[in-house]
C-alpha cells in the first residue's frame, strides 16, 4: 500500500483532533491537504478553506475519486458560481470568500471542523477567519502550512503542533545569469525562459515547470516555446479547464508548463523533475489607500516553495533566472500589511462585534484601519460603535468590492442600478475583458456607436453585447456576465437580457453625487494629469476620454510603480467626460474669497469657485459678514481704508513685543489682521454702511499705556537714518547684542556709534548682504 510522509503523524493527529485545535507544519507533497480532511471527518463535518479555486477544485475532486463516489456527494466544493455539494457531504472545500459569507450567514454552524490550509500565504481573508473563529470557538481548527512561523501561530491558538517532514530529494540549483548579485528581472523575460528551457531538456527527461509572475508573461513564453516541440501547458487563476487538466495529470509527451505562483503550494503536479524560476510574481501594495497589484521579486521562502516542486519525487534540477546571492526578502508580508482593509473592516463589523473586538496574529496597521473605518462610516455601511448597519449587511455578501456596491445601491432609480451593475460586473473581474480596435474603420465605427468618449458607455454595451468591434476576452467576458447577472438577481432586476436603456448624463451625475472624489479636473501640468483633491491621474491610452476633456469621472486606476516617488503613475481606465457646470451644479469645489478693493467707495472681492485647487470661475461680489470683515482687514493693512491706522496698528503690536521681549514677559500677543477683525466685530460691523460710523481712533492699538510704551519707543527704534542709509534694528535683549541691518542707501562707510542712539550695554554688529561687521 502507497503510504505518504504525513502518514507518520495520524495517529497523533487522531488522538489530539478529539480536544484539541492542531497546527501541522507539513512539507509541500506531504499529502496534508488529501489526508487530514479525511482524517477529521471521523469527529464530525470538515469546510476546509484552501485560498486559491484551483487547489480548491482540484483537491475535491480528486478526493471524490479516491471515495468512489461522485462529486459532490461524500465530498464537495463551492467557488463563485459554482456549488457540487450537499447536507451529507462530509468534507467541502470552499475559496476564503465563501468562508466568510458563509460564516455572517450561520456561523457555519454544519460543519464541526475547520481547516485552514496553506496558511504560510497570508492572505487577508484567512487572517480575518481565523480570528472570528478564535473569537466564536465552537470549531475544532486545524492550520496547515509548508513554511511558517510556527511559534507565533501555537501561542496565539494554545494549539499542539505537529510536524511531518515530508519526503525530499536532492535538487540542483543552477543560476542563469553572468552576475551573482542580479535581481529578478523582466527585461526578455521569455528569451532567457525559452534559453533555460533548452537547457533543461537535455538535462532531464521529466516534466518542466516554469513560475512566471501573470499571465501576460504566460502566455508570451508560452508562444516562443512552440519551437521547442513540447506539449506547452498555462496554469493561472481563470485559465482553461482542460490547460488545468493537462497540468494536473501524467501526459504521454514530456511536458512544460508555465504557472504563476498558484503552483507553488497545494497543487499536485505530476512528473516534474525541473523548476524554472524567475523570481519574479504579482504583489499587491498599497497606495494612496487603494490596493493595486505591481511586478515583484519573490521571498525566500517562495524561492523554497518553488524549488521543493522539482524534488517531490526525483532527484531534480533548478534554474535560476537571476543571481545566486541576489538580495530577496526573507519572506513576503501578510496581505493585512499592504492591502486596503476596507471589506476586512466591513466582514468583521457583519460577523462579530466590530473590527476591534477580534485578535489578529498580526496587528492591523493603525492608519489603514482607520481609513477603512472612515470610508465605511462615510458611506452609512458602518455605525460610530463600529457594528455593520442595515446598508452594510446588505452590501457586504455581494462578491464585489464594497464601494462598487455602495454605489449600485445609491443609484436613484432601477435603471441606473442595471448601468452601474454591468460596470461593477466588469470591474469585479480580474482579466481584461475587451481592447479598443487598432484599424482606424473601427475606431470610427464605435466612436458613431458611442459619441460620448465615454469608457463607462463602452463598457456596458461590452456586458450587453451591444459592441462588437473590439478585441474580446471571452472567458473575461462570460465571468463579468456572470457577475452582472448574480447582482441583477441580488437587487430583483431583470435578468441582463431585458437590461433597460438609461441616461448618459443621469448616471454620470448620480455615480458623481454618491462618490464625490470620483471626480477629477485637469491640473494646469505638463503632464496632462487630473487631480481630485488626493491624488493624480493620467487618462490611460485605451481610455476613450478625448484630450480635450478639461474634467472626467473615474471608476478604476492602475498604479505604474516608478523607481521614486515622483515617477510613479496612476493611470484612470474606465472614465467618463465630465462637465465643470456638473462640478457647480453638485457644489463638490470650493467658493474663496480674496483681493479686497475699494470701487467706487464701495468694497469688493473676489470670489473664485475651485476644484482640486483649479479655478473654474470669479466673479467680483459685495462681502456681507465675516467676508466683509476679512477684506476690512485687507484694506486697512494695505492703507486703503482708514490710511494711516492700519500701519500704525502693525507699529504698536511690533512695539509691544519688542516690550515684552526687553522685559522677559511671555504673553500671546493678536496678528493684526486677528486685532482688526476681533475691534471690527466688537464695533458691530455686519454690513457696509456700518463703516460710516467707525472713525480711524476707534481702532487704535491701546494694549500698553502710553506713558509706558512712549519712552520705550524712544528708547528702540526699529529704523534708525542715517542720512543717506536706513537700516533696521534687531534686538536680542537677553545677548546684549543689536544688530542693524541696511535697507537702502548709497553709503559706502559703516555707521559710526557716535552716529546712533544711546544704546547703554549693547554689543552693536551691521550687516549687509552676507557681510557682518562690528560696529566701533
Amino acid at each position: 500500500m502507497h503510504t505518504l510522509p504525513i502518514d507518520k503523524i495520524k495517529t497523533d493527529f487522531l488522538s489530539t483532533i478529539t480536544h484539541c485545535d492542531v497546527i501541522v507544519s507539513a512539507a509541500t507533497g506531504s499529502g496534508k491537504s488529501t489526508c487530514l480532511p479525511i482524517w477529521a471527518s471521523n469527529i464530525g463535518k470538515v469546510l476546509v478553506i484552501e485560498p486559491r479555486r484551483i487547489a480548491c477544485t482540484s483537491l475535491a475532486e480528486y478526493l471524490a475519486l479516491k471515495s468512489g463516489q461522485p462529486l459532490g456527494s461524500k465530498i464537495g466544493y463551492a467557488i463563485r458560481f459554482e456549488t457540487h455539494f450537499n447536507e451529507q457531504s462530509d468534507v467541502v472545500f470552499v475559496t476564503p470568500g465563501v468562508a466568510l459569507r458563509w460564516f455572517f450567514e450561520d456561523k457555519l454552524s454544519q460543519f464541526s471542523v475547520v481547516m485552514l490550509d496553506e496558511f504560510h500565504e497570508r492572505r487577508w481573508d484567512i487572517d480575518l477567519m481565523l480570528a472570528l473563529l478564535k473569537q466564536h470557538k465552537k470549531h475544532r481548527l486545524i492550520i496547515t502550512s509548508a513554511t511558517l512561523n510556527t511559534k507565533k501561530l501555537t501561542d496565539y491558538l494554545d494549539a499542539k503542533l505537529l510536524h511531518s517532514d515530508g519526503i525530499m530529494y536532492p535538487v540542483e540549483e543552477v543560476f542563469f545569469t553572468s552576475n551573482s548579485n542580479e535581481m529578478p528581472s523582466k527585461d526578455q523575460l521569455s528569451e532567457r525562459t525559452v534559453d533555460a528551457c533548452s537547457y533543461a531538456l537535455k538535462q532531464t527527461q521529466g516534466d518542466i515547470l516554469v513560475f512566471l509572475p501573470g499571465k501576460a508573461e504566460i502566455q508570451a513564453a508560452a508562444a516562443a516555446a512552440k519551437k521547442l516541440n513540447k506539449l506547452v501547458v498555462s496554469l493561472y487563476g481563470g485559465c482553461a479547464k482542460q490547460q488545468q487538466e493537462l497540468a494536473l495529470k501524467t501526459q504521454t509527451e514530456q511536458r512544460i508548463i508555465f504557472s504563476t505562483n498558484v503552483a507553488e503550494t497545494s497543487l499536485t503536479i505530476p512528473n516534474i523533475s525541473c523548476v524554472i524560476d524567475s523570481g519574479l510574481e504579482r504583489r499587491t501594495h498599497l497606495r494612496a489607500e487603494k490596493t493595486v497589484l505591481a511586478l515583484d521579486t519573490i521571498s525566500k521562502d517562495s524561492a523554497k516553495q518553488r524549488l521543493g516542486r522539482a524534488g517531490r519525487t526525483q532527484q531534480g534540477l533548478c534554474i535560476r533566472l537571476y543571481g545566486e546571492y541576489a538580495p530577496l526578502i526573507s519572506s513576503t508580508p501578510p496581505e493585512i500589511l499592504r492591502e486596503n482593509l476596507t471589506e476586512l473592516v466591513l466582514a468583521a463589523s457583519c460577523s462579530s462585534h466590530g473590527i476591534d473586538s477580534l485578535e489578529f496574529i498580526e496587528a492591523l496597521p493603525l492608519k489603514s484601519k482607520q481609513a477603512s473605518v472612515a470610508i465605511l462610516t462615510s458611506i452609512g455601511a458602518i455605525d460610530l460603535q463600529g457594528k455593520a448597519t442595515d446598508l452594510g449587511k446588505r452590501l457586504y455578501p455581494l462578491p464585489i468590492d464594497i464601494e462598487l456596491a455602495y454605489l449600485i445601491n445609491s443609484m436613484p432609480n432601477n435603471s441606473l442600478k442595471q448601468a452601474m451593475i454591468d460596470i461593477a460586473a466588469l470591474l469585479t473581474v480580474p482579466a481584461k475583458v475587451y481592447q479598443l480596435p487598432r484599424q482606424q474603420t473601427l475606431i470610427e465605427s464605435l466612436n458613431l456607436q458611442l459619441p460620448n468618449a465615454c469608457d463607462l458607455e463602452l463598457a456596458i454595451g461590452v456586458v450587453r453585447g451591444q459592441v462588437t468591434d473590439l478585441i474580446i476576452e471571452c472567458d473575461a467576458l462570460r465571468e463579468a456576465i456572470q457577475f452582472s447577472e448574480l447582482l441583477r438577481s441580488a437587487f430583483d432586476l431583470p435578468e441582463l437580457k431585458y437590461a433597460a436603456s438609461f441616461n448618459h448624463s443621469d448616471l454620470v451625475e448620480a455615480i458623481a453625487y454618491a462618490k464625490p472624489n470620483s471626480v477629477y479636473i485637469k491640473r494646469q501640468n505638463r503632464r496632462g494629469a487630473f487631480g481630485n483633491g488626493t491624488i493624480e491621474v493620467i487618462p490611460a491610452k485605451d481610455s476613450r476620454i478625448s484630450a480635450q476633456c478639461h474634467a472626467m469621472l473615474v471608476l478604476n486606476t492602475y498604479a505604474l510603480a516608478g523607481k521614486g516617488t515622483k515617477q510613479a503613475m496612476t493611470l484612470a481606465t474606465l472614465n467618463a467626460p465630465f462637465s465643470t457646470t456638473l462640478i457647480n451644479k453638485l457644489n463638490l469645489g470650493e467658493h474663496t474669497l480674496s483681493h479686497a478693493e475699494l470701487i467706487d467707495d464701495i468694497i469688493m472681492v473676489n470670489s473664485i469657485y475651485s476644484y482640486s485647487g483649479v479655478q473654474i470661475s470669479e466673479k467680483k461680489l459685495i462681502p456681507q459678514g465675516p467676508a466683509l470683515l476679512n477684506a476690512c482687514c485687507e484694506l486697512i493693512l494695505n492703507d486703503t481704508l482708514f490710511s494711516p491706522i492700519g500701519q500704525n496698528i502693525k507699529n504698536a503690536i511690533k512695539y509691544h513685543i519688542l516690550y515684552n521681549q526687553a522685559n522677559n514677559i511671555i504673553e500671546d500677543l493678536p496678528l493684526p489682521d486677528i486685532y482688526i477683525y476681533n475691534k471690527l466685530e466688537s464695533l458691530g460691523v455686519n454690513e457696509q454702511q456700518d463703516l460710516e460710523l467707525i472713525e480711524p481712533a476707534d481702532l487704535a492699538y491701546h494694549e500698553i499705556d502710553s506713558w509706558v510704551i512712549s519712552p520705550f519707543i524712544e528708547k528702540h527704534p526699529l529704523i534708525v537714518q542715517l542720512n543717506d542709509l536706513v537700516m533696521g534694528v534687531e534686538y536680542h535683549f537677553n545677548a546684549k547684542r543689536i544688530t542693524l541691518h541696511y535697507k537702502l542707501g548709497k553709503r559706502k562707510d559703516l555707521p559710526k556709534r557716535w552716529e546712533l542712539p544711546t544704546w547703554s550695554g549693547f554689543s552693536i554688529c551691521y550687516k549687509k548682504a552676507s557681510k557682518t561687521v562690528q560696529v566701533r
